[in-house]
């Protein structure tokens, strides 16, 4: 019995050196392969071709961060119409400060949200976790996203972002007390992913809106205001 399993072993072994025999070239063969397609990769990849793809992402992100036309804009024609009776919250001087450096300054107003700062402190503060803003576009405008933004972790002087909004949605409006609206989609921003978050309507509209509403609903944890930095509106302007 024991010299049979011994030849049983034996057997075994000389069976799976064989497959190995098979699979090891194939393997060889595999790695040649992939080593040839990579250094064919590389090479394609002049200098030329390596610098014109820096200067398109840094081009993207001059163009204000999305490489997409913001309509609400307040430089380029966007207004605030209303805060329907959402209240701006100032406690004090600074609403928040820490070693001297405001996080969330009390002479910012709702226009806040439509300028390009967005370094700490210049956002648009509202009392509690839900508020609205009214947003005047530059013209008819074929809405097809938007992008909300709230200062990075990275700069927030605290290392925190609960103030950031969280669950919101976004209208469009015949007029500033039209208290129906077309509803362009319910988002979720993620205050521990990027600055700048884009969101895809959900619904698209079968006209053109000069005019939408952002409706914050939550935020990401702060129980006493909320901070919009900013929010951009993006589509095709109806010429």
């Amino acid at each position: 019995m024991e010299v049979k399993g011994v030849i049983d072993t034996r057997d075994n072994l000389k069976y799976k050196l064989k497959e190995l025999g098979i699979v090891i070239p194939k393997m060889s063969e595999a790695i040649l392969k992939l080593r040839n397609d990579v250094s064919e990769g590389m090479t394609s990849l002049s200098p030329e071709n390596v610098r014109d793809m820096v200067r398109c992402e840094i081009e993207t992100y001059d163009a204000d961060k999305t490489g997409m036309t913001d309509y609400a804009l307040e430089t380029s024609g966007g207004a605030i119409l209303s805060t329907r009776n959402t209240e701006t919250y100032s406690a004090g001087a600074p609403v928040l400060t820490l070693f001297g450096m405001p996080l969330c300054q009390q002479q910012n107003t709702p226009r806040a949200v439509i300028q390009s700062g967005v370094l700490p402190g210049e956002c648009w503060a509202f009392k509690g976790t839900s508020g609205s803003v009214v947003i005047q576009l530059l013209g008819p405008v074929f809405v097809s996203g938007v992008s909300l933004e709230h200062i990075s972790p990275s700069i927030s002087p605290t290392g925190e972002t609960t103030t950031a909004p969280k669950d919101f949605s976004v209208w469009g409006l015949h007029d500033v007390d039209d208290r129906e609206g077309f509803l362009f989609g319910e988002f979720t921003y993620d205050n521990s992913g990027s600055a700048v978050q884009y969101f895809e309507v959900q619904h698209k509209p079968k006209r053109y809106y000069d005019i939408v509403e952002l409706k914050v609903h939550s935020n990401s944890g702060n129980h006493e205001y909320t901070c919009i930095y900013r929010i951009r509106v993006h589509g095709s302007l109806n010429r």
